[in-house]
């Protein structure tokens, strides 16, 4: 199996820690860039699986630079490492932010968390493969890579096929939050899951959503 590649966005001055020896020894790929601009231009050749801006390194909250990554960087979990004494801006775009300080290994634990998890099997629902290993997904005549957070996704409906899916119980299972506040970016990554699956994704055969309550997959026996 591939390791999980991790681009970090830190800053270039030699005198500020890099996370990213910590994470090497966990056996993750690591990809460091100094901007941005630079890992965006990095990242449309080579697709990381998660992203850490270590916006303290670089002395500013990163709220705008993770704006800019999530705006481009479609459905990719991001961990924002603010300055000390910041607050968590739930408009962010990050999934997760920590504030400096903390350890090495409490990073570790949540870039893992924030992964796929066991990706040594493969799922079947109806029509619907999905290999966790690859994250790639095959219906019918299609087949697609999936973004982290789109295979975990997938993973969850997966699990419960014929079953409602509430809003609040997909953002808690995929985003490990319970804020609810904004359900946008859910419904952005049923929208592209549906272009992955659906012969007609204006009409799906799936991915049916249950008006004001959620989703379901609904699949033939």
């Amino acid at each position: 199996m591939n390791a999980a590649k991790v681009m970090i966005i830190e800053s270039g001055r030699a005198n500020n820690p890099s996370f990213a020896s910590a994470l090497e020894k966990k056996g993750y790929e690591v990809d460091i860039r100094h901007s941005v601009g630079e890992a965006l231009s990095r990242a449309a050749s080579a697709l990381p699986d998660l992203l850490i801006l270590d916006a303290a390194s670089m002395e500013t909250s990163g709220t705008r630079m993770c704006r800019a990554a999530r705006a481009r960087l479609n459905g990719m979990p991001i961990i924002l490492i603010a300055p000390k004494d910041s607050r968590p801006d739930p408009g962010s775009g990050a999934n997760l932010t920590l504030v400096v300080p903390f350890t090495a290994r409490k990073l570790i634990n949540r870039v893992a968390r924030l992964l796929p998890g066991d990706e040594s099997y493969n799922l079947d629902a109806g029509p619907i493969h999905l290999n966790l290993a690859q994250r790639k997904v095959w219906c019918l005549s299609k087949e697609a890579r999936l973004t982290p957070k789109q295979a975990k996704l997938l993973e969850v409906f997966m699990h419960n096929v014929g079953r409602l899916m509430t809003r609040k119980t997909l953002i808690r299972h995929v985003w490990l939050t319970d804020y609810t506040g904004d359900t946008r970016t859910l419904d952005v990554h049923m929208s592209w899951l549906r272009r992955a699956l659906e012969p007609d994704p204006s009409q799906p055969r799936f991915l049916k959503t249950i008006r004001g309550m959620g989703y379901r997959l609904d699949v033939p026996e």
